[in-house]
């Protein structure tokens, strides 16, 4: 399981477009941390909640793995949706 925290996209939060951050928790079966990491941060940029959002210029979006954790082989819950978060205006 990798926990994703996102910072500076462009989102829907509580019925406004503005800058937002979120949380989420993504599945990926892979042999190391980092080969899951990569997985899910590329699973992140095409789903649909956040593919718009991406910022350019002067405040650039963000992804950044906050934790990996290993689960037994035959654990297969499915992990979607995001947690989001206005953030602070600069």
């Amino acid at each position: 399981m990798v926990f994703v925290q996102g910072e500076n996209f462009n989102l829907e939060v509580d019925g406004k477009l503005q800058l937002a951050g979120f949380f989420a928790s993504r599945r990926a079966e892979a042999e190391i941390e980092a080969e899951a990491s990569s997985i899910v941060l590329r699973q992140l940029k095409g789903e649909p909640e956040l593919k718009d959002g991406f910022l350019c210029g002067s405040v650039a979006s963000s992804m950044v793995v906050k934790v990996v954790h290993e689960m037994p082989f035959d654990h297969k819950n499915t992990y979607s949706g995001f947690t989001f978060y206005p953030m602070d205006e600069q």
